[in-house]
């Protein structure tokens, strides 16, 4: 799987070559001291010294060079929720968190639910990102329509279990079934919302988040991750499984030691609890819903030792007038691409994180999961896709600062410590210190399947 270069393609919007100088970069094992030149889009040469003059410098001497960061799960909206989020206010959030490459998911309105929806999208997305966007699609049994999304250039199809976006028996394990064997058909992954609609109560009175976060305990999270592992062994297709929140599920998954399982936990599962729906409400209110403090450090040490795959943000954006509706009016999510990398950064400056687990689930493996073969990598022939941190540098979430449209976030007064310094896509300076310096249509849309 790799990436389709479209007419938009050969229009350049940024120099034909890119020096990063004297760097400290992010080789796989360890860090080297050196630089690295971009030409077209594509890393030449990884070098102690270059000698070379290139149409672009960046001086980078206490600055860590690492491939460009991958998040596979975004709602970036657009379309007719585009007053929550658009395509060009989130990808200028990715930007600014160092996300070079998002997938985004399909529960827009309307739905990406068939292969022409899929294009409709793509066409409008290619005129305003600013970073590579791939997007996954609804999940459906139809083998046909599956075939015809993957040639549209999906990269997943996503189940839905509490709901699905395209209309689905979810609770019919033949339907189910069907799905998979249209996604391994199609070639495609089956990402999965693994929630049991059955076991989410429904019918006790809700008064606040903290009831609301209640109804939807983890027994829904493990029945549902049990029944997929179950399907999934008799089809054999791909799985991947979204913003677990149970230790468990992730062991569950790790413990079959199969290469088409692989599984995603979230910056705020992993490091945010259920006080923190307590205290904050609608702000900390998202689904999954957060659990017990108990359960989300041992999330976190399952992410920081290497049983979960990756991490991925999430990024769901509502307007404030939107969330601070009663409980249950409320729509669950919050803005994630701005606060991953500093509040990661900072577990990495703790030293609760070590920064090559931290590449590995924001990169590297990520890139693996959804087939980006050029990308996650900083070595010659890659994608011009890098994010310069400075490992230093202190600071405070501060939601009101965000690109995104959606100005709140339950680490609203986080400090931190480590941050994105620049970022760089296809070889141009999208995000330097702060600013925006690319423009709409600089970035790529990915299609999966089809070579560049």
């Amino acid at each position: 799987m790799d990436n389709l270069k479209s007419p938009r393609d050969e229009v350049r919007t940024g120099p034909s070559s890119l020096l990063i100088r004297d760097a400290h970069i992010w080789t796989g094992k360890d860090i080297i001291r050196g630089s690295i030149l971009i030409e077209d889009g594509r890393i030449q040469r990884i070098a102690r010294r270059i000698p070379e003059r290139a149409d672009e410098e960046i001086p980078a001497r206490r600055l860590v060079a690492l491939p460009g960061l991958i998040d596979a799960h975004v709602h970036l909206r657009d379309l007719r929720l585009s007053y929550k989020e658009d395509f060009t206010s989130g990808t200028s959030a990715a930007a600014a968190g160092g996300f070079t490459t998002v997938l985004d998911m399909p529960n827009t309105l309307p739905p990406t639910d068939s292969a022409q929806r899929l294009q409709e999208k793509t066409r409008r997305a290619s005129r305003k990102i600013l970073v590579n966007v791939g997007f996954h699609t609804a999940a459906v049994k139809d083998r046909r329509a599956a075939k015809a999304m993957k040639a549209a250039g999906a990269f997943s199809m996503k189940l839905y279990l509490p709901k699905p976006i395209a209309p689905l028996e979810v609770e019919d394990d033949l339907a189910v079934v069907q799905a998979l064997k249209a996604a391994r058909e199609a070639s495609l992954p089956v990402t999965v919302h693994a929630e049991d609609a059955s076991q989410i109560e429904t019918t006790g009175r809700i008064r606040g988040f903290k009831e609301l976060v209640r109804s939807r305990l983890g027994n829904a999270e493990t029945s549902a991750v049990s029944r997929m592992l179950r399907l999934q062994t008799q089809i054999g297709c791909r799985v991947h499984f979204c913003h677990l929140t149970l230790p468990s599920s992730v062991s569950a998954i790790d413990d079959l030691h199969s290469g088409r399982l692989s599984s995603e936990v979230t910056p705020h599962h992993t490091l945010l609890s259920e006080d923190s729906v307590v205290k904050l409400g609608w702000k900390a209110w998202m689904v999954p819903p957060l659990r017990p403090w108990q359960t989300s450090n041992s999330l976190f040490r399952a992410m920081a030792t290497g049983t979960a795959t990756i991490i991925a943000t999430d990024h769901a954006p509502h307007t404030i007038r939107e969330k601070r509706h009663s409980p249950l009016r409320s729509p669950p999510g919050i803005p994630g691409l701005e606060t991953a990398m500093p509040v990661m950064l900072t577990m990495v400056n703790k030293r609760k994180l070590s920064l090559r687990r931290l590449v590995s689930l924001l990169s590297t493996n990520p890139a693996k999961v959804f087939g980006l073969s050029s990308k996650g990598r900083l070595v010659n022939g890659a994608d011009g896709d890098v994010a310069l941190i400075d490992m230093k540098k202190k600071g405070k979430i501060d939601p009101e600062r965000f690109f995104s449209k959606a100005h709140y976030s339950p680490f609203q007064g986080w400090r931190t410590q480590g941050s994105v310094h620049t970022t760089i896509v296809n070889g141009s300076v999208v995000y330097r210190e702060g600013e925006i310096t690319g423009k709409p249509g600089s970035g790529k849309v990915l299609r999966n399947g089809m070579r560049y």
